[in-house]
């Protein structure tokens, strides 16, 4: 049984049911379980004050492990060099004509730039951007593929502007001594490369569970594990009904009702998930009352006091779908990694500005079962 699709988790069926009901041939709401996700969406709750060590936090800074040093990433002189030359547009020969002689001599006591310097590893120290720490414990009772206990811990390591991302997942074990994020010294990020602007301010999250389902069209030939996998939903039928089905798919999403996080803009999605409101719960009249006036006409229609809030998309999910319409990124894990795309997940999508792009965390799934999370794959949707 796969754990991961929201077909065999019981308290997600009612969720399922109702998404499936809206694809009138039962063929392609069968084909279509298949990507359904058993997801778990996560919603600012409050603002973090630190007092509590190792709950669920976005942003800010994290509460480590005793004897855990903040994670960096050692960039030699050669390289911070190339990465100047990267993000202001000047050649390695201006770099190399109008800054060689002083920045060899001045940049690690240079307080424009900021960085450490390891004089062993003869490499600067770049601090990586912390993006969230999730207690599992929170979560167990929504999801059976996460560890039961403990922590894991999301850093993005991002020093210069290139789209070429690593991120990093530490596991930190139930039990272990946390030190207090607030505790942290300040770190010396140089804003005109590796600004953290993302996640300065701090927010306690609130796991629902939910389901997440793959935009249709993208099961193409484009990504054969995504079409292998409709198709093995579809052995039982005749070869001309399973062509019927298959091209089904590129309209499906044009016949579904209208979603709630469909209905919003994105900047009321991230509005809604730093004012505390969490799908399901009873939106009071004190609540309505005190909401800024930032609500545009979609979300005013769906806004109503002494109503449970229906659902929309949190800030940040687990085990759901990277969005592309062309290569699926675990695609992209795969040729990185290794092995085959179908047995790659999304251990964490997270809206990681308020331009829309949205950052996947992937996880080979035989890593995650093993506890193991030292080979992470990072992209942006696209």
């Amino acid at each position: 049984m796969d754990m991961l699709l929201a077909e065999n988790s019981p308290i997600r069926q009612q969720q399922l049911e109702q998404k499936l009901a809206q694809f009138k041939d039962p063929h392609l709401a069968h084909t279509l379980s298949a990507f359904i996700r058993s997801s778990v969406d996560l919603y600012p709750c409050a603002i973090e004050d630190y007092a509590q060590l190792g709950n669920s936090r976005l942003g800010g800074l994290p509460d480590l492990p005793v004897g855990m040093d903040y994670p960096v990433t050692l960039v030699g002189r050669e390289e911070m060099l190339d990465g100047y030359v990267e993000s202001f547009g000047h050649t390695r020969e201006f770099i190399n004509e109008h800054w060689r002689e002083d920045w060899q001599d001045d940049w690690e006591t240079d307080e424009a730039h900021l960085w450490d310097w390891d004089e062993a590893a003869q490499a600067f120290r770049v601090p990586m951007q912390f993006i969230a720490q999730i207690n599992c414990s929170e979560l167990k009772a929504f999801q059976s593929y996460l560890p039961r206990e403990g922590r894991l811990l999301f850093f993005l390591e991002r020093w210069r502007f290139s789209e070429m991302l690593r991120g990093h997942v530490y596991y930190v074990a139930e039990g272990q001594q946390l030190n207090s994020g607030k505790a942290i010294a300040e770190l010396k990020f140089d804003d005109a490369v590796c600004a953290n602007y993302e996640y300065e301010a701090a927010y306690q999250l609130q796991g629902i569970a939910s389901i997440k389902m793959i935009a249709t069209d993208m099961v193409n030939s484009d990504n054969p594990h995504l079409l292998k996998l409709a198709k093995a939903r579809l052995q039982a039928l005749p070869e001309p009904q399973q062509a019927m089905v298959l091209e089904a798919l590129e309209v499906a999403e044009d016949e579904l009702a209208p979603e709630w996080q469909d209905q919003l803009y994105f900047f009321d999605l991230m509005k809604m998930n730093k004012h505390g409101l969490i799908p399901g719960q009873i939106l009071t009249q004190a609540q309505w009352s005190a909401l800024p006036d930032w609500q545009s006409s979609n979300l005013q229609a769906l806004l109503v006091p002494e109503q449970p809030l229906p659902y929309y998309n949190g800030i940040a999910s687990i085990n759901g779908h990277g969005d592309s319409r062309y290569k699926a990124p675990e695609l992209h894990a795969a040729a990185e990694l290794g092995g085959n795309a179908e047995d790659y997940l999304v251990l964490l999508k997270v809206v990681y500005s308020e331009h829309s792009m949205q950052l996947n965390f992937i996880i080979h799934q035989a890593d995650l079962a093993l506890g193991e999370f030292d080979r992470i794959y990072c992209i942006y949707d696209y």
